[in-house]
């Protein structure tokens, strides 16, 4: 496909009806550059879970698109808030996490409140001459803040509407990953960052739909029975916004290493569930998944992540990944799953270095002045989408097409579209 002589023709360059996606916006600078302005200045991002802060006082850090961000639990309310000194621009922290009732700017040691207000100036009455308005230069904050069963968004976009507007149809499903057992869940065990030189899009949407690629990338860890073949019927589910899910009846992640404790559990909690009146339940686990943009979640067996697909550039993705449990699980299960999560994602996990370096050789191959004008092919399945209400029962939304279907990464790439083209 030739690419329109127009600097940023995305009706040429993303084609979903066609199933074509040209690999241009995977490795194209000015690309990169809108979509840091018109998807992650925009969109509603996730930022953590409320139990990274059970005390006063207590932050972590991490990233809106490229921009970091601190998160932090201030007089009992969760705030966020660039983290960009007002008078240099430094970061006022470098740190992970920990507990500061203020962070003090290391290059001129302005200082700066949990609450985002500024605090400390030096120099205020002989430099400043007490006429520094310092209610004007306080953090910025961002513009809106919710919780959904303890995951903690965000948004620079005052106008963006709610975020159960933001989740529409993926919210029945969400909720059954976060609200499904009494007392919600937890985060565990930190969270693991590492870079991959890949464009953020590439881990985001194999998460979101991709389980063509696990017999073939992932053909070892099937070999030693540590994941099978789905047993029963495996689909994808389409939803509007760019969301979506893959999963497997027979739960995903399913395999003979390990997890038996775990995998009854899960049992266990199928069955009480199937007397409630939710057929959402009949998706636990939910199996993977991408909030768009780019937060994605694995819901198995064995274990629950979600990790996020920070941009730090065209090529270049740093990963951060969090095991979650359900917060009444018996410690021993839940040291289970620590370890099985461990085993699985991360730096050293089975799938993730198998997954990063088809990624890593991915973004070489398409960075060729010949490969650089292809298009990626995502036809599989397309004109055959079902109805979920219509295949798994009312009430139900969304689209759904067939294990291997690019249902999902088609409505994906078509929301990325319209968010581009928009001014």
């Amino acid at each position: 496909m030739e690419i329109s002589n127009k600097e940023r023709d995305y009706l040429a360059l993303v084609q979903p009806e066609q199933g074509l996606v040209h690999n241009k916006i995977f490795t194209d600078p000015d690309i990169y550059q809108r979509e840091l302005e018109n998807i992650f200045a925009t969109s509603w991002l996730y930022l953590g879970h409320e139990s990274q802060l059970p005390n006063e006082h207590d932050f972590f850090t991490t990233y809106m698109g490229s921009d970091s961000v601190i998160v932090t639990r201030a007089e009992g309310k969760i705030r966020a808030f660039l983290n960009f000194c007002t008078h240099r621009g430094m970061k006022v922290s470098r740190t992970d996490k920990g507990n500061a009732p203020a962070f003090t700017c290391p290059y001129h040691g302005w200082c700066f409140s949990s609450k985002g207000d500024l605090v400390g100036v030096p120099g205020y009455r002989e430099a400043y001459y007490e006429s520094l308005d310092m209610g004007q230069w306080g953090l910025r904050e961002v513009a809106q803040l919710e919780t959904f069963g303890g995951l903690i968004f965000a948004t620079w976009n005052p106008n963006a509407g709610s975020l159960t507007d933001y989740l529409g149809e993926m919210a029945i499903y969400l909720d059954r990953v976060v609200n499904r057992s009494e007392g919600g869940v937890e985060m565990i065990a930190g969270v693991q960052k590492w870079e991959i030189p890949v464009n953020w899009k590439l881990p985001a949407e194999n998460f979101l739909g991709d389980s063509y690629h696990v017999a073939t990338t992932h053909a070892s860890v099937m070999d030693i029975g540590y994941r099978t073949r789905p047993k029963k019927q495996g689909f994808q589910i389409s939803l509007r916004g760019g969301h979506g899910f893959g999963s497997e009846q027979d739960g995903f992640g399913a395999g003979k290493v390990g997890s038996s404790a775990y995998a009854k559990y899960i049992d266990d909690m199928r069955a009480k569930l199937a007397t409630q009146n939710n057929p959402a339940n009949q998706f636990i686990p939910m199996g993977h998944a991408t909030v768009f943009p780019n937060m994605s979640i694995l819901d198995s067996v064995k274990f629950r992540m979600i990790r996020m697909s920070h941009p730090r550039g065209p090529q270049l993705t740093e990963s951060h990944a969090m095991c979650f449990v359900d917060k009444n699980l018996a410690p021993e299960l839940k040291e289970e799953i620590r370890r099985e999560f461990i085993l699985s994602f991360g730096p050293s996990g089975m799938f993730e270095v198998e997954d990063g370096e088809i990624w890593a050789e991915v973004s070489d191959s398409i960075a060729g002045h010949v490969a650089s004008k292809q298009s990626f092919n995502y036809q599989m399945g397309l004109g055959k989408e079902e109805l979920v209400a219509d295949k798994f029962g009312d009430g139900l939304p969304g689209r759904t097409g067939w294990y291997w279907s690019e249902v999902n990464q088609r409505e994906y790439y078509r929301q990325w579209r319209s968010l581009m083209e928009k001014k």
